[in-house]
């Protein structure tokens, strides 16, 4: 079995179409479906991605209909996501941003890569550049 960090830009993507997140978050699904890879996430994961979907439902509800969002809660229920503990503590969390040059929301994501050396499948810049300089796999799709 494979483990991947998910961030929560990564998981928005299959619910919140966008030409760049299509592209990238799509083969993401087909290999969880495909080769049993499950996902590894810090344990605000749930929480934020089900504000922000919860958040576009409000605003537009035209687009983001009722029905869209309980889907989409109901897939997240069903992705072989597990939410792992860190133990980070505020002191670390501050000290973790600063070396990672990150947002302290990102941290627990990039932090959790690195402590299970997995690769982190994610979508923001600062974490692209974390990847690079900590030497912590960035998940690719493979090239069509």
């Amino acid at each position: 079995m494979r483990a991947v960090v998910l961030d929560a830009n990564a998981a928005l993507d299959w619910f919140i179409p966008s030409e760049v997140g299509d592209a990238y978050s799509q083969p993401l699904a087909v290999i969880a479906g495909e080769t049993g890879t499950r996902f590894r996430v810090p344990l605000h994961f749930d929480i934020e991605v089900a504000r922000i979907l919860v958040n576009r439902h409000k605003r537009d509800p035209q687009q983001f209909s009722a029905k869209w969002l309980a889907e989409a809660l109901h897939v997240l229920d069903i992705l072989p996501i597990d939410s792992v503990a860190q133990g980070i503590n505020f002191k670390l969390l501050g000290e973790l941003s600063k070396a990672y040059n990150l947002a302290v929301p990102d941290v627990p994501y990039f932090h959790l890569a690195r402590m299970m050396e997995i690769p982190i499948a994610s979508r923001d810049r600062g974490i692209v550049s974390a990847c690079k300089a900590w030497h912590v796999q960035h998940w690719q799709p493979l090239p069509a």
